[in-house]
């Protein structure tokens, strides 16, 4: 089980640093950063962030479950007994995976270490007219009420992408276990 639940988060990491592999920044403009810097506080960057950190630790212990049992329940080689101890070993296991996620999520340089990353890549890809521009725009009222809905559209659009996706996702899935199955 502890296999699994590594797999499991191993998948998660990757698919979160996929992006990392790319290479550092080179050193942007001193005045752009610091117009970067503020635009980030027009944009609630730090408020957004952990919003968004706090709702993935939410979430992210019931999708490893879900995630886990599925492997479990569609493994073919487990009898039902093995299955029901796989998934009794599987609830076990996720409290100290909650406590995981929980320090991860929670870790107060998290959002600090996130957003000094970020701000060369705003700096290198916005001139400085740009970012006043883009400060201007966040601190408008049309700015504040786009960040102010920006968590529920978030949310909504991962609600539409999962209920657009999944039904593929399963299609492809029962696909492809009749050729595993053969191998």
């Amino acid at each position: 089980m502890k296999t699994s639940l590594a797999a499991i988060a191993s998948a998660l990491v990757f698919s979160l640093s996929a992006s990392v592999q790319a290479a550092p920044l080179a050193s942007a403009d001193p005045a752009v950063v610091a117009a970067t810097k503020q635009m980030f506080g027009a944009m609630k960057v730090r408020e957004s962030m952990s919003a968004m950190m706090a709702s993935m630790e939410q979430q992210m212990p019931a999708q490893m479950r879900a995630g886990a049992a599925a492997a479990i329940n569609a493994d073919a080689s487990l009898s039902p007994q093995q299955k029901t101890e796989q998934l009794k070993k599987l609830d076990d296991a996720m409290q100290s995976a909650t406590a995981q996620a929980h320090a991860l999520f929670t870790d107060p340089t998290l959002v600090d270490d996130m957003i000094a990353e970020m701000v060369p890549l705003y700096a290198e890809t916005y001139t400085l007219d740009e970012i006043r521009q883009l400060s201007a725009f966040y601190a408008s009222p049309l700015g504040q009420k786009m960040q102010a809905n920006m968590p529920m559209l978030m949310q909504r659009s991962m609600q539409i992408s999962q209920r657009v996706m999944m039904p593929r996702i399963q299609k492809a899935m029962a696909q492809n276990r009749p050729a595993a199955a053969g191998q």
